[in-house]
Order: structure tokens, then sequence, then C-alpha cells
């Protein structure tokens, strides 16, 4: 019989699919970007989030700014929160693109 792996994760990760952009804040080695890049976020947490990009994925360790869509009124208008987020691991998937998670820094 096959052991189930145990489950790392402190916090429950709800699925959530709005579309997401985020703008790449820099790292050690490299300065803040000013391009926002487009992606789809895959499930969250009160911790991090998993996203979808079909762009260039980024190294582990990177700071992003990502903005999380939180309402729609009824005016079509968006909102969301700008928040801080590291990333925690990259997984190459093509083509349909690539996965990353980040960690909220709060």
């Amino acid at each position: 019989m096959k052991k189930m792996a145990k489950e790392k994760r402190m916090s429950v990760r709800i699925p959530y699919t709005p579309p997401m952009s985020y703008a790449v804040m820099g790292n050690l080695v490299s300065p803040p970007g000013v391009i926002e890049v487009k992606g789809k976020i895959l499930d969250i947490s009160d911790s991090g989030v998993r996203i979808r990009i079909d762009g260039q994925a980024l190294e582990p360790g990177t700071v992003i700014c990502i903005r999380v869509p939180v309402y729609k009124s009824k005016s079509n208008t968006r909102i969301t929160v700008p928040v801080l987020a590291e990333i925690r691991w990259v997984n190459e998937e093509l083509p349909a693109g690539r996965q990353m998670g980040l960690r909220f820094m709060m």
C-alpha cells in the first residue's frame, strides 16, 4: 500500500481563479522591473498564492508586487489589492505556461 505524502502547508489552499498581474520588485542581483506581467491565480491561502503565467518564469527569492483581485463592482471596475510576495518555487509547465508558488510578505 502506497503511503500518502504528508502535507507541509500550515494553511488550507482555496481555489481562486481570477486573472491577476504582477510587477517584479527585484532581488539581490536584478533591479526592480517596470513591466506588469499578466497571469492567473490557481489557488490562494492566508500565507501565499499559486499562479500560472505564460511568460518567463522568475527565480526563487525574487520579490514581486502581485495585484490580487478582490471585487468586481457593478460598473465592471475590478478592484485589486497590491501585495508583496516572494517566489518560493517555479514549475516549468510547457506549453501551458509556468506555475510559481509565492509566499506573502506581511
